[in-house]
C-alpha cells in the first residue's frame, strides 16, 4: 500500500539510514551514536521553551540581569572557540587540505585523524551550548532578539553538525566552515563578554556590525567553495552535499537582510537627519 511504503520510507530516512551510513569512527559518540531523534528532541525542547514556556514563566516577572553568569559563559565560549580554531588552523597545511575534494576514507584511524574528529565533535557540543544564548534572552526578556534568523541558525547548525559528524566528519568543506565559524564565534562572544560589563564599556563596542560582515564573508567563502565542489567532489552523499550547499545562500540572504535593516538603514536615517 502507498501509505505503508510512505511510512517505511519516512522511518528509514529518519533513523535507519543514519545507522547504515554512519562513519565507524563517530558512531559511538554521545548524541551521535543513534539516529537524529536525540538532537531533534533537544532542539524541539529548546524551541518550545524559548517560544512558549519561557515567555509564559517570565510574563509577570522582572528580567534577570545575569551579568556574572553571562560574563563567565561568554569568556568560556571565547576560550573554547579559540581552542578549536587554533587546532583546525594548524592542521590545514597552509590551506592545501581544502584542495582535496575526494570523500575522506572512513577507515582512516590514524592518531591525527581521530584527534581531528574529536575537535569536530567538540565543536558540535559547543554549538549545542550556543542554545543558551536564546535562553538567556528569554530570562532577560530580550524577545526582540529572538528572530527567525536567530532560531533558524541556532537549530540548523547543530542539526547539520550531527549529519556531518555521522557521515562525513573529515570533509574538507566542514573543516573550512568550522575554521571560519569558530573564529567568528570567538569575536562574537568577546563582544558579548565586554557588553556584560554594562554601559561604561558598551559605549566602546562600536564594532558590532563587523561581526555580521565576518559572517557574510563566511557564507560567501563556503558558498564559493561549495560551487567548486559541484564539479570536483568525488563520493560525497548527494543528499548531505546539496542540503549543506543550499544553506550558504540562504544564510547569506538572511544575514544580509539583518545587516541591511540593522546598520545600513540606521546610517541612511542618520544622514537624513543631518541634512535637515
Amino acid at each position: 500500500m502507498p501509505l505503508i511504503r510512505l511510512i517505511d520510507g519516512f522511518l528509514y530516512c529518519s533513523h535507519d539510514y543514519w545507522i547504515e551510513a554512519a562513519d565507524p569512527r563517530t558512531k559511538h559518540l554521545p548524541l551521535i551514536e543513534s539516529g537524529p531523534e536525540r538532537v531533534l528532541t533537544i532542539l524541539s525542547m529548546y524551541l518550545i521553551f524559548v517560544k512558549i514556556v519561557g515567555p509564559w514563566l517570565m510574563r509577570d516577572r522582572k528580567p534577570f540581569m545575569l551579568r556574572g553568569l553571562l560574563l563567565v559563559y561568554n569568556i568560556f565560549m571565547v576560550v573554547i572557540n579559540l581552542f578549536i580554531f587554533y587546532n583546525i588552523l594548524k592542521r590545514i597545511d597552509y590551506g592545501r587540505r581544502f584542495l582535496i575534494f575526494k570523500f575522506p576514507d572512513p577507515n582512516d584511524v590514524s592518531p591525527d585523524t581521530l584527534y581531528e574528529i574529536k575537535i569536530g565533535y567538540l565543536c558540535y557540543l559547543t554549538r549545542l551550548l550556543d542554545l543558551f544564548d536564546t535562553i538567556f534572552f528569554v530570562l532577560r526578556k530580550k524577545e526582540n532578539q529572538i528572530t527567525f534568523l536567530h532560531l533558524y541558525h541556532h537549530t540548523m547548525v547543530p542539526l547539520l553538525g550531527y549529519m556531518t559528524l555521522k557521515i562525513a566528519p573529515q570533509a574538507p568543506v566542514v573543516g573550512l566552515f568550522l575554521m571560519l565559524n569558530t573564529f567568528i564565534h570567538s569575536v562574537m562572544y568577546l563582544y558579548y563578554a565586554l557588553a556584560a560589563f554594562g554601559p561604561q564599556v558598551q559605549k566602546y563596542l562600536w564594532w558590532k556590525k563587523y561581526i555580521t560582515q565576518l559572517q557574510l564573508l563566511q557564507f560567501a567563502a563556503c558558498g564559493f567553495y561549495s560551487l567548486i565542489m559541484i564539479f570536483l567532489q568525488e563520493g560525497f552523499p548527494p543528499g548531505l552535499f546539496w542540503l549543506g550547499f543550499a544553506q550558504n545562500p540562504f544564510f547569506f540572504y538572511m544575514f544580509y537582510d539583518f545587516y541591511r535593516k540593522s546598520y545600513r538603514s540606521k546610517k541612511l536615517i542618520s544622514k537624513s537627519d543631518k541634512s535637515l
